[in-house]
């Protein structure tokens, strides 16, 4: 069975926990065979797979990105991650039990505690488009990069008295350590649903902060001019002063967002709604370690989710 992780030009951090957590929960499990994917973390429940692969599902979420996936006998649905994800493929909504980057204390990860950095984590796409390493300076705040290795992002995870953060996992990780996060919303809509999918197992609602584009690159991006090309096109048209104002514009503006973000109350989980989540997942895995290609889920009838949606294009 092969464990299967998203990876585009650089690395991801919630997508690289896969390869981090399950061979310490799964320990001889995996092998190199594509004809069985083994699917956990990510927002990768969707039509990219071979149809004729059988896909063993434990976890995993739908996030919009790609058409729904068709599930059919060729899907082993252990759980998946909420229950957005369950509704939008045509599942129980209790098929929906939680990420499983919740069960690091599992893996070995122990809760922190004691933190003194107020650390800051955008997503790995907005890293590429903005200027967050500059804004990280301005505003006083230790930038935590994504695409890192695993251990050391949740090294400096565990270092934080608050995480601000963009990217999903760096909540997920911040709160199953008990690290206070404060959720910046994604400057790009299709990010977001997935917090609440994640949130709604725990009983949260997500307190988004407002994050400003840090450069215009990154907000053209945002309003889809920059997937076209003609965003990187209008930039190098305008001239030094021009972009050097620009930078400097949207560089205080996103470091005022992360400043006011600092100051607001963060979030954090219920113990109590998390042990319960590690321990119904936990007796999934149970089930999946005796039986990984035992169906414990069968569809419903298919219905439409409006809290995801196929993006255009």
């Amino acid at each position: 069975m092969l464990l299967y992780h998203w990876r585009g030009e650089e690395r991801n951090f919630g997508d690289e926990l896969n390869t981090l957590i399950w061979p310490r929960l799964l320990p001889g499990f995996f092998d190199q065979d594509p004809t069985e994917l083994f699917l956990g973390i990510g927002s990768v429940l969707d039509a990219r797979h071979p149809p004729d692969a059988l896909k063993i599902v434990a976890g995993a979420g739908y996030g919009g990105y790609q058409p729904r996936a068709s599930l059919d006998q060729r899907w082993v649905i252990h759980w998946v991650r909420g229950p957005r994800t369950a509704r939008a493929l045509g599942l129980d909504a209790a098929t929906g039990l939680g990420d499983p980057a919740m069960l690091l204390p599992c893996a070995g990860w122990a809760t922190a505690g004691g933190g003194e950095t107020v650390g800051f984590m955008p997503h790995f796409e907005s890293l590429g488009r903005g200027a967050w390493q500059q804004v990280a300076h301005i505003a006083g705040v230790r930038l935590i990069d994504p695409r890192d290795e695993p251990p050391a992002v949740i090294a400096a995870i565990r270092q934080c008295r608050v995480l601000l953060t963009e990217a999903l996992h760096g909540a997920i990780v911040a709160d199953t350590l008990r690290v206070p996060w404060v959720a910046l919303e994604p400057l790009l809509p299709v990010h977001r649903a997935k917090w609440h999918d994640w949130a709604d197992t725990l009983g949260l609602r997500i307190a988004f902060h407002s994050l400003h584009c840090s450069s215009l690159l990154e907000r053209l991006h945002a309003t889809r001019l920059g997937h076209t090309g003609r965003g990187r096109a209008l930039i190098a048209a305008a001239g030094p002063g021009l972009r050097r104002l620009g930078r400097r514009h949207f560089a205080d503006r996103a470091a005022i967002a992360l400043r006011d973000a600092a100051a607001a109350t963060p979030q954090l989980s219920p113990t109590a709604a998390l042990v319960a989540c590690q321990a119904r997942m936990q007796e999934r895995l149970e089930a999946l370690r005796r039986n990984p290609r035992l169906q414990h889920h069968k569809p419903l009838l298919r219905r439409a989710d409006s809290a995801y949606h196929t993006p255009a294009g």
